[in-house]
């Protein structure tokens, strides 16, 4: 059985998390093949709040593009309660600014992910 970390509010599992997952030692790279070693299934990348799960990672990918994905579930939870919860987690290490975009999946298990650019591009020549 998953052993999640408990909070009592969001801006305490945000705290906790996200000090986690933006240390660059905890990024996970697509390439892994460790299906163990993923977010969804390892709960070091998971909080609880209530009834909310709430599941993030900082992706490296193949190009080296690097990617902040933070998903939500709760019973009845809709894309934008998903959305309001996302400003609220992000508002004290990353507020959210007009017009930055974000992608947003509703998964088959009811998850709500949000990604986005976390690092730019980096250069070239």
């Amino acid at each position: 059985m998953l052993s999640i970390q408990e909070h009592s509010t969001l801006d305490e599992a945000s705290s906790d998390l996200l000090d986690f997952i933006l240390e660059p030692a905890n990024w996970l790279s697509v390439a892994q093949t460790d299906p163990a070693a993923w977010p969804g299934q390892n709960t070091v990348y998971q909080r609880r709040v209530g009834t909310l799960r709430i599941c993030a990672s900082v992706d490296v990918g193949a190009t080296l593009d690097v990617f902040l994905h933070i998903a939500f579930r709760a019973p009845g939870l809709t894309p934008v309660k998903a959305a309001d919860h996302l400003e609220g987690f992000l508002k004290q290490r990353l507020p959210l600014t007009p017009n930055s975009e974000w992608q947003v999946e509703v998964d088959e298990r009811r998850w709500i992910h949000f990604s986005r650019r976390y690092a730019a591009p980096h250069l070239k020549a």
